[in-house]
């Protein structure tokens, strides 16, 4: 497949190819249509496909939808932010952090492990949050629960009930249901200009956001 763009042309491009994905259910080979650089002001059925879970996916006759693991660059050039999906272990994302770094991108820049992360990432970003202090709130919630591992997923916001609905999964990854939390809290965590990372900072994610929440517990706030 083409490879993401990585150099000061990030803006201007788009990438977008054809790739032959075999279904892990029955077999049969597909020729797929795979998305590795969005802009969303050039490609927005792309923007729309990806939030709603359809984009890099193949659904297969046998009734077997397939997520394609691969890199993919969201960028909004709007809003001055980039996303880059990078799949694989902690060397992958160190050695993708390097090259994203480089690119001469500027604004804001984020680095997700996941097509899932990078949709809920948009989400964050279209409702107008800040995604530190979402995070940051995450880690608050699900210590009410005592399990810090769980599943927590952003799915909207509410500003007229002053609610934040979000998705939870329970212990096995499995069973989600909708969750709602104050908006309030949100807006006393985003407030709090010291818990914002540095702006270098890449991976804005639930390891990082235990760190800045037991800096917030321990700020007395």
């Amino acid at each position: 497949p083409p490879q993401a763009p990585t150099s000061g042309r990030l803006r201007a491009m788009s990438v977008v190819g054809t790739v032959r994905v075999t279904c892990p259910g029955c077999a049969r080979a597909h020729d797929a249509r795979l998305v590795q650089s969005l802009n969303t002001r050039t490609q927005p059925d792309d923007k729309r496909a990806l939030v709603a879970g359809e984009l890099n996916t193949v659904a297969c006759p046998c009734g077997r939808r397939v997520q394609l693991a691969a890199n993919l660059l969201f960028y909004d050039p709007d809003a001055a932010y980039y996303a880059r999906v990078c799949p694989g272990d902690d060397d992958a994302l160190a050695d993708a952090a390097t090259v994203f770094r480089a690119s001469g991108a500027t604004g804001r820049l984020r680095l997700v492990p996941s097509h899932n992360a990078l949709v809920e990432k948009v989400k964050i970003l279209d409702a107008d949050l800040e995604d530190w202090a979402i995070e940051i709130v995450k880690v608050l919630l699900l210590a009410t629960v005592g399990d810090l591992d769980r599943v927590l997923l952003f799915d909207r916001v509410d500003r007229a009930a002053m609610v934040i609905h979000w998705v939870r999964f329970d212990e096995h990854a499995a069973a989600p249901r909708p969750v709602a939390s104050d908006l309030a809290a949100y807006e006393r965590v985003a407030a709090r200009a010291a818990s914002a990372p540095d702006p270098d900072e890449l991976q804005i994610d639930r390891a990082w956001a235990v760190a800045a929440a037991a800096d917030l517990v321990a700020a007395g706030n």
